[in-house]
């Protein structure tokens, strides 16, 4: 028996912010924590650490988010579940550029077969550059 291999879609978003890197990770936290409201697991560490769950809805989807991994102030990585696609893993990364750093934000998706998960995926990544797009604008207006 032949098993069919799998198909990953890679999305990247980098930002180049002209902030300290523990800056713009307080500050991705707290853009976290405000658009789902709070986790509704605290992780470890509290709230935001491994094993956190942060709950949102986007598109008439009730999605779920849960840390699998918490290295502060460099990198984070979860996964969502609740969303048309067989995985969704996303990590944001967050690298020292002198004055400046680098974020960038990684998602791997297997999605669905046969386009089921076509329209989430430019939702996803639409979503997602708004978002980045919003913290490098807070972090650099100061706010």
């Amino acid at each position: 028996m032949t098993q069919q291999r799998r198909a990953y879609t890679s999305i990247v978003i980098e930002r180049e912010i002209a902030a300290p890197r523990q800056v713009v990770w307080d500050a991705l936290l707290d853009m976290i924590a405000t658009a789902t409201g709070g986790s509704v697991v605290e992780g470890e560490p509290p709230p935001h650490g491994l094993g956190a769950v942060f709950e949102f809805g986007t598109d008439g989807m009730s999605l779920s988010e849960e840390v699998i991994s918490f290295e502060p102030p460099w990198r984070r990585v979860y996964e969502l579940t609740g969303a048309p696609v067989a995985l969704y893993q996303g990590t944001t990364a967050i690298t020292d550029r002198g004055d400046s750093c680098l974020l960038a934000w990684s998602l791997v998706i297997e999605p669905l077969p046969d386009g089921a998960s076509d329209a989430f995926l430019e939702v996803a990544e639409a979503f997602l550059t708004g978002f980045a797009d919003q913290l490098q604008i807070m972090v650099e207006s100061g706010n």
